[in-house]
């Protein structure tokens, strides 16, 4: 992968390629998470066309190529003819928002709070687990303190969450805590 991310960094320093809107200063191309790859650039046909290239380039020295059925482009403000002409170049299907990322919802705008219910859909049903279970005072609040709260924290370093939504974590985390 260190050969690919030298590669689109080279290629990037061409005058088709443009980086997108948010990763312009940090020059950000590609995350790699594990053998996920996301690749960004701005919603135009020539930064697409470079990314190919080096895609292309790469199947061909290490013989590892794009799974066609696993692998979408997603889009933001781009007009319908060029997300075509992109998606025919790519010869990729569009993805749609928000798109899973190792178990975390990913979308290109503010979470609000009726994008979080999966937040507090996780929450509810660890709880609707222990309530089965005759669990002591301290038990209870063992729970609570490293695994849903823990949970809301991971969630937390990740986005913004907003208030109301922190504050029915804690109201269910009272609620089982002295249920």
């Amino acid at each position: 992968m260190k050969y690919l991310t030298r590669r689109l960094h080279l290629a990037a320093n061409q005058s088709k390629f443009r980086y997108h809107s948010l990763c312009k200063n940090l020059k950000i191309i590609s995350l790699c998470f594990a053998d996920d790859l996301m690749l960004f650039c701005k919603g135009n046909l020539s930064s697409i066309r470079v990314l190919k290239e080096v895609l292309d380039e790469f199947s061909a020295i290490f013989g590892l190529a794009i799974n066609t059925n696993k692998s979408q482009l997603y889009f933001g403000g781009v007009k319908e003819e060029d997300k075509q002409a992109m998606l025919t170049e790519m010869v990729l299907l569009e993805g749609i928002f928000p798109l899973k990322n190792l178990g975390v919802p990913l979308r290109p705008t503010k979470w609000k709070a009726k994008d979080c219910g999966v937040i507090i859909k996780k929450i509810k049903q660890r709880l609707h687990t222990w309530a089965t279970r005759h669990l002591s005072f301290a038990g209870r609040a063992q729970l609570i303190y490293s695994v849903l709260l823990g949970l809301r924290n991971y969630w937390m370093s990740i986005f913004i969450l907003p208030h109301n939504i922190t504050k029915e974590v804690e109201k269910l985390c009272k609620g089982f805590l002295w249920g």
